[in-house]
């Protein structure tokens, strides 16, 4: 009865590594396609705070490459049974965990001061124009604004208000901008209401929380991929 028991849960040990393995492939290639997606056309989606989202993008790229190599020693791992594959695959794992955990601790430990980078560089960014006036400021102070101001849909640091234009503001605080608006205006009554900087530190903290919970998640998904390939190699030789 008890071998049979643990003929059982080491069977689905098994089948559960490999279910799990599939759908690690299936998502590092996500990844990959992710990663590549943001290089190639993140600008068009996130606004410029002061981030450089290609290095996020490539981290994403390397973390979705570590995950299909993981996960292609997983998956035959299981599928053969063979301890060395098994082995490999938990030795991996387990460092794949630890570095997990480790940016986990440096994104609570970064994230007060992501915040104050992205509020310096807004207001630098603002302030700039503003103090320019509409018909002295380059295409290249509008250029930040307006990405910021089109994508979070906002207007100046803290309202339309900011802008001391004499009842104008940037074109890219009204839901009428197109790229070729750059350096023109809008009436402030137009524009949106809320202002940048609450709404950019925002998005910053959501995207924080989210790669937070993100990590969370893996981990938990890795430890119990670890317990399954210990579980599904046992008894055998």
């Amino acid at each position: 009865m008890c071998e049979c028991l643990k003929n059982c849960v080491q069977g689905c040990a098994k089948l559960l590594l490999i279910l799990i393995n599939t759908i690690s492939l299936l998502a590092s290639l996500a990844l990959i396609a992710f990663g590549v997606f943001v290089i190639l056309r993140g600008e068009d989606y996130v606004p410029d705070v002061g981030v450089d989202i290609n290095i996020a993008a490539y981290v994403v790229i390397v973390l979705g490459a570590l995950l299909l190599l993981v996960s292609f020693f997983g998956f035959f791992g299981a599928c053969t049974g063979k301890h060395s594959l098994l082995n490999v695959y938990l030795v991996m794992v387990g460092a794949v965990v630890a570095l997990l955990v480790a940016v986990l601790i440096y994104g609570f430990v970064m994230r007060s001061r992501a915040e104050d980078m992205v509020a310096e560089y807004i207001t630098d960014a603002f302030d700039s124009v503003n103090n320019a006036t509409s018909s002295n400021a380059t295409v290249d102070q509008f250029a930040v604004v307006n990405s910021i101001q089109t994508v979070v849909e906002c207007c100046g640091t803290t309202g339309p208000s900011y802008w001391s234009w004499g009842g104008q503001v940037p074109a890219s605080c009204c839901s009428n901008f197109t790229t070729s608006m750059a350096t023109e205006t809008c009436n402030e009554a137009d524009a949106f209401t809320d202002g940048c900087m609450d709404s950019s530190e925002k998005l910053v903290k959501d995207a924080l929380l989210a790669l937070v919970i993100l990590l969370l998640i893996i981990i938990i998904f890795l430890v119990a991929c670890m317990v399954f390939a210990c579980c599904s190699k046992k008894g055998k030789k």
